[in-house]
């Protein structure tokens, strides 16, 4: 009987053992879409969910795709509304611990903006537009999570030819990261109920990213910032009343949020 038990015993081990390693070579893998609503008052995308493609297990010979749904009955996101900390969840799901290699995200039909009163459908006229797809080289670890975003830039994903009848051609501009690593800049512009545009350049003029204010906290968040450069910060007030603002010299660390405290707006003096 003793030796029954020793039996077990081991074979009890062995097997919480190879459990666990089976459930560390996987990575938990969540995406995100994160907005503003640049030159419009709402921006619906109907998000059908997110194609990822990794190496396989021979490497660069072979690749294999999963494909994580957005689960929602309603589909349809206003990005607009994803500023500051708000974001959406994609699709979700499991992988091996191969690195991701591509993107993609895949829209559907119903995609509008609105301007006022007036809604304007968005028109998708190519492959590349209405499925984007990024190139990217991210790592996963085993038994951890990973999040990684879609930084949707809504001052360049639009075509917008103005007359009777506007008309809004998408062509989405999206900045993918993965925020185990990169940092953050979070901030308040007051007065809160103005409307601005938030623009973030690297420390060799490239444009990172576009951004805006929430409502009516007026709190915004500049994600997804490399650590160890220091970048600049344009504040565009919608309201012409006010002046534009710069904060130059910002520098973020990994996995943190850099304070950028209350950003007052100044008016033009008469």
């Amino acid at each position: 009987m003793k030796k029954i038990n020793q039996f077990l015993l081991i074979f009890l081990m062995c097997f919480l053992s190879c459990s666990d390693d089976g459930e560390r070579s996987n990575s938990l893998v969540n995406v995100f879409i994160i907005g503003a609503p640049g030159e419009f008052n709402d921006i619906f995308l109907e998000i059908l969910g997110v194609e990822i493609k990794t190496l396989g297990s021979r490497g660069t010979d072979n690749t294999e795709s999963v494909f994580f749904p957005n689960t929602l009955v309603d589909k349809r996101v206003n990005v607009a509304t994803l500023t500051a900390n708000a974001q959406f969840l994609v699709g979700r799901g499991e992988l091996a611990t191969n690195p991701i290699t591509e993107i993609k995200l895949m829209l559907g039909g119903d995609n509008f903006v609105t301007v006022g009163n007036n809604r304007i459908p968005i028109q998708i006229n190519n492959e590349s537009a209405a499925n984007p797809t990024f190139q990217v080289n991210f790592s996963l670890v085993g038994g951890i999570s990973h999040d990684i975003f879609l930084d949707f830039d809504p001052f360049r994903s639009f075509i917008i030819t103005p007359g009777l009848e506007p008309r809004v051609e998408l062509n989405p501009f999206i900045r993918p990261f993965m925020s185990l690593e990169k940092g953050r800049a979070s901030g308040t512009i007051s007065p809160p109920n103005q409307r601005v545009g938030i623009f973030t350049f690297d420390e060799n003029g490239q444009w990172v990213s576009s951004t805006g204010s929430q409502a009516p906290s007026g709190n915004f968040a500049v994600r997804g910032l490399q650590e160890n450069k220091w970048h600049r910060i344009l504040i565009l007030p919608f309201n012409e009343s006010y002046l534009p603002d710069t904060l130059d010299s910002v520098k973020v660390n990994i996995r943190e949020i850099t304070q950028l405290g209350t950003i007052n707006l100044r008016l033009i003096e008469e």
